[in-house]
């Protein structure tokens, strides 16, 4: 009686509780709830994987910045900018 109404279907059939009592009874009932169980559990899986891309991302982009700020922008880390060595002869 208590799945029933944790997963919302006492609710949703408006089942008597005579009714409702009636349906946990069913062989078939086991069934259904571990399938919903299961859903349940795969859909927590796929929101805990998003939420771990999304953490890993926002980390990425911090780790970023703090390079582009510690090297003063992209162009002094490859040299882009600055004299330049002149090569006198070849090596």
């Amino acid at each position: 009686m208590q799945c029933l109404a944790e997963f919302g279907i006492y609710h949703d059939l408006q089942m008597t509780p005579q009714e409702a009592h009636h349906v946990t009874l069913c062989p078939q009932w086991k069934i259904v709830l571990n399938a919903m169980i299961e859903s349940r559990r795969n859909e927590l899986q796929s929101k805990a994987i998003k939420q771990d891309r999304w953490n890993n991302r926002g980390a990425y982009r911090q780790a970023e910045k703090a390079f582009l700020q510690e090297h003063k922008g992209p162009g002094k880390f490859s040299s882009k900018y600055g004299p330049q060595p002149t090569q006198m002869e070849l090596v």
